[in-house]
């Protein structure tokens, strides 16, 4: 009989229901003629890149060859040039609490840069970081850009639009999303349309040219909202998509078209349900080894849909119960993540070991052998294994002594020997 592993990792209520589970690593089909049909791959790695102050993160956004974090109270704008990052902390501070929407324009020579918290608006303007208001904006819960608008939205259903590559609002430039009477969560610009995303449903607006008033017009209506602000990834600069986000009913979606397929399992519905702050569950997504990830954080575990084979795995920081890192985005032509407690900055690496300098432990549990009511007795378990492939020069023990431990469970998974 096969130890059967795994394709994508399939815990659930009690040990004896698990499917097996993969943490830190993921399946890929062999090549043809392998030793096996399937291959295991250790999550990628993360090297240290750079610090950009020493608080938690809150938001970060590219512009052009800059890159912008906001760490605590403070903007650092970050280069790269001949493989040395340069970071500079910005004068001024950024008020509220918790994360940051940062978005951009195309105004020439110069982009205008805005950022929304929990208390209002900041701008960026060349080294400085300067208050900014609009008295024909309500209290905005989202900021984002598309077709050259600053766009924003609010919980009581409306949508702003800025003037033309300008942060100008006028009063009379806005639209209502009005399917529903649900609240407005997030506004989300993903390919042609710009989407209203409420608590129970989500409006698909395109720019149809309106010469005046909101320069969008409402299409499709879809009945599945957004579980939460920060529940939705996929439509970050540089990411091949498609869009997921946490729906309204506790699933996991998948925009294809206008279907929002389900790609969720039922016990990963109830992690989620079992989730009462609204703002705890974050996504973002990264690429490594031409995957595209879609990563789900709660405070106490983290899942990753590899959109490339349609698995989940799961990951885990050493002697953690969840991952470190947040807010995967694309600049100097690499993958950056930011770790959740300070303020340095890793850069994805498939070939890399470690990840902010620690171990990243694989582990793998096999769906369950029975055959009841019959007994099965196990006489011999076999492990192919390929020896002699440490590295002499590769980091001491885990590269040049390699090591794989395995234990087994009589019981259904609930205990394993040592």
């Amino acid at each position: 009989m096969e130890i059967a592993f795994p394709t994508s990792t399939e815990p659930s209520i009690n040990p004896t229901e698990s499917g097996g589970r993969l943490i830190n690593c993921y399946a890929e089909t062999a090549p043809e003629g392998s030793r096996s049909k399937v291959i295991y791959r250790r999550a990628a790695g993360c090297d240290f890149a750079f610090q950009a102050g020493s608080d938690a993160p809150r938001g970060a956004l590219k512009v052009g060859t800059i890159l912008y974090i906001v760490n605590g109270e403070k903007c650092y704008s970050v280069t790269k040039s001949g493989g040395i990052y340069t970071v500079n902390e910005l004068a001024g501070t950024v008020g509220g609490e918790g994360r940051v929407y940062m978005a951009h324009n195309m105004r020439s020579p110069t982009n205008q840069i805005l950022i929304l918290h929990s208390a209002g608006f900041e701008q960026i303007d060349g080294s400085d970081v300067e208050p900014f208001s609009d008295a024909d904006l309500p209290a905005s819960n989202s900021l984002s850009f598309m077709d050259g608008y600053f766009l924003t939205t609010s919980a009581s259903g409306l949508s702003f639009a800025s003037d033309l590559n300008d942060t100008e609002f006028n009063e009379l430039n806005y639209a209502r999303a009005e399917a529903q009477a649900d609240p407005l969560v997030r506004g989300i610009p993903f390919r042609r349309y710009f989407m209203l995303m409420g608590t129970s449903t989500t409006e698909f607006w395109s720019n149809v040219g309106n010469a005046t008033g909101y320069p969008f017009s409402r299409g499709p209506v879809i009945p599945f909202g957004l579980w939460g602000p920060y529940a939705v990834a996929g439509h970050e600069a540089d990411f091949p998509g498609p869009l997921v986000w946490v729906a309204s009913d506790n699933t996991v979606r998948q925009l294809n078209g206008y279907s929002p397929d389900r790609i969720s399992t039922p016990h990963i519905e109830r992690m989620i349900e079992a989730v009462t702050d609204r703002t705890e569950l974050r996504a973002f997504v990264y690429m490594a080894a031409g995957h595209s990830n879609w990563v789900l954080k709660s405070e106490t575990w983290t899942l990753v849909y590899d959109l490339s084979t349609g698995k989940w795995h799961e990951r885990r920081t050493h002697q953690r119960d969840t991952w470190r890192m947040e807010f995967g985005i694309k600049a100097f032509d690499e993958w950056l993540v930011l770790d959740e407690e300070s303020g340095n900055v890793y850069r994805i690496n498939e070939r890399s070991r470690r990840e902010a300098g620690l171990v990243v432990p694989v582990t793998m549990i096999s769906n369950q052998q029975h055959s009841f009511p019959a007994r099965v007795p196990v006489r011999l378990a076999s492990f192919d294994f390929v020896t002699g492939v440490g590295k002499d020069t590769g980091i001491s023990p885990i590269e040049t002594e390699p090591v794989v431990s395995i234990s087994w469970s009589d019981d259904g998974g609930v205990t394993f020997g040592n």
